[in-house]
């Protein structure tokens, strides 16, 4: 565990704790990515700006108190409810609170516009890759909305590392801008959103404002899972060398034909996803370790586990060949799976996040993926030629691109590890800044 950094102590800021808001990393979804990023953060707060007092809006109903476990530590934060959807009668809807902010004195009885007000300062991190229009409209609105929201209510605001795009909009693209221009700080976490902020901003881009960063996710711990919950794979797990490890994204599983669609894919991507994992199979002694980073309702279009299980089914393995391939149980916290994730020996997936885990880790990684968002990421880390884009090539050329991925992870594994010691020197100046901020704005 990192000591904490010098910094300014509560006295110095008139007796009282710096007041952060945090938005776009709730901890209480199913998508591990976003609670990576939560946890994340509030590990960078509790080391980087000593006796902070955290607010992380979440989906919850109210304003209470709540912990985030780091590591083995309850790290005490406030957490309040504000959220999206039609249910405008509810006061912590995000619309009505925009409403209730334009009302003058009387619009902070709403608890989320009094819960802002509170905050000296408020960071945003649109759940590391959401501030885009390509997740439909509804989820664009509930992005800006907190940024307006602080803005509105005077309320400095810093734009935490995330990607910025793509908008198929203009008028979307329009509403972005200003919101990355009503911040004091935007952080972009590689260098390709840095440009695609740069390209959105125009004149108005300023390097000394407009940040290149890294993903949070990249300093979140990894927590080896309770003996009881990972008794059906430790044994597995240590039988020989560890496991690949394979995420398939629910989302891009289910949507089928509608999903290849909307992303411009030349392949299909179920029969991508049996065709690399039956090669692994077939052509190699590897076990697989299907790992499901969105554990959503089953049945539902997002849910990961449902993806793998289907996979699974559709693999149709002998009954000699079924213990090569395991499931991850779905009770695993954010930083238990990448403990687990950890343990590969070689990974690949399309949740970005779970790939982040990957390479966080030091495990050679490659990804399928549906957007541009992977691509700067990996290339932080000097692994951009183990994207493997599906929008560019077709189902025999990916797979080709899968196994020529696979088959380089020595020496990929060699240099992820050199550009690891670059990342994390970010990560360190990264969280200076994002202190440096909040100490700021509390002296004022």
């Amino acid at each position: 565990m990192r000591e904490a950094r010098r910094a300014p102590g509560v006295k110095e800021v008139g007796g009282k704790a710096v007041r952060i808001g945090a938005f776009g990393l709730a901890p209480d979804t199913s998508n591990m990515g976003v609670s990576a990023l939560c946890h994340s953060f509030v590990d960078l707060v509790q080391r980087d700006i000593a006796g902070a007092a955290l607010t992380v809006f979440d989906h919850g109903r109210g304003c209470r108190r709540g912990s985030i476990m780091i590591r083995s530590d309850h790290v005490p934060v406030r957490l309040c409810g504000a959220v999206g959807g039609k249910r405008f009668y509810r006061g912590d809807n995000l619309h009505t609170a925009r409403v209730a902010g334009q009302l003058g004195p009387i619009g902070r009885a709403n608890p989320v516009v009094r819960a802002i007000d509170a905050c000296d300062v408020i960071m945003d991190a649109s759940a590391g890759d959401s501030f885009s229009d390509i997740y439909g409209q509804s989820r664009f609105r509930n992005i800006v909305l907190p940024k307006q929201l602080a803005v509105r209510r005077s309320r400095p605001l810093l734009l935490l590392p995330q990607t910025y795009g793509p908008f198929g909009s203009k008028s979307n693209a329009r509403v972005a801008r200003d919101a990355v221009l009503s911040s004091e700080q935007a952080w972009a976490r590689d260098a390709d959103s840095l440009e695609v902020l740069r390209d959105l901003l125009g004149s108005e881009f300023d390097p000394a404002i407009h940040r290149l960063g890294v993903d949070m996710a990249f300093d979140l711990p990894a927590t080896r899972p309770s003996g009881q919950v990972l008794a059906s794979l430790d044994d597995w797990l240590h039988s020989s060398a560890g496991p690949v490890g394979f995420n398939v994204s629910g989302l891009v599983w289910h949507l089928g034909r509608e999903g290849e669609e909307r992303w411009g894919f030349r392949v299909d991507y179920r029969r991508l996803v049996v065709d690399t994992v039956f090669w692994l199979l077939r052509n190699t002694d590897e076990r697989v370790l299907l790992v499901p980073h969105v554990f959503a309702k089953p049945g539902t279009v997002e849910s990961d586990m449902d993806a793998a299980q289907e996979l699974l089914k559709q693999l149709g393995l002998a009954e000699d060949s079924r213990d090569r391939v395991r499931v991850v149980p779905g009770n695993l916290s954010e930083q238990e799976l990448k403990w687990l994730i950890g343990q590969c020996s070689w990974f690949c997936g399309t949740r970005m996040h779970s790939t982040i885990a990957a390479l966080s880790s030091g495990v050679p990684t490659a990804s399928i993926v549906y957007s541009d968002k992977a691509a700067g990421v990996f290339d932080q880390c000097g692994q951009r030629e183990k994207v493997i884009d599906p929008r560019s090539s077709d189902n025999d050329e990916a797979l080709s691109q899968f196994v020529a991925a696979f088959e380089s992870r020595d020496s990929a594994k060699v240099s992820l590890g050199r550009a690891l010691v670059d990342v994390r020197a970010k990560l360190d100046a990264q969280g200076e800044s994002i202190a440096a901020f909040a100490w700021k704005h509390a002296n004022q």
